[in-house]
């Protein structure tokens, strides 16, 4: 069983437009820091949370995921799809999920990453 929530917009702006507006702040959090290479460190905040993790993939304008988590919680996976329609506006495709029943992530530091955790280890549960 995988929880899951998937979500699709189409937004009336080119893909590379929408890339700024999705990596940036005050779309996934009001503020937003991300290094957009694979592995990269990343961190959102809101007013009410605090999310931390790291990049799976980032290929602009196109795709992007990655892995958050709050103190405390299980990691989930964050993918966003960008894709270019006829018209000129983009489709945004958004599915976050927490993959894999009998398996948990773990925090482990990523290699070159100043000591950040939620590395993509797996133990089983």
């Amino acid at each position: 069983m995988t929880d899951r929530i998937e979500r699709e917009l189409v937004v009336d702006a080119t893909p590379e437009r929408v890339w700024e507006v999705v990596t940036g702040p005050g779309w996934l959090a009001d503020e937003v820091q991300i290094d957009l290479r694979s592995g990269g460190d990343a961190s959102f905040r809101s007013a009410e949370w605090f999310k931390q993790g790291w990049v799976e993939a980032a290929r602009a304008p196109g795709r992007l995921t990655f892995w958050w988590a709050a103190q405390g919680e299980p990691a989930t996976r964050v993918e966003l799809t960008l894709e270019r329609q006829r018209d000129g506006t983009t489709r945004l495709r958004v599915v976050e999920a927490r993959p894999l029943e009998r398996l948990d992530l773990i925090g482990l530091p990523l290699p070159g990453s100043s000591g950040a955790s939620l590395g993509p280890a797996l133990v089983a549960a």
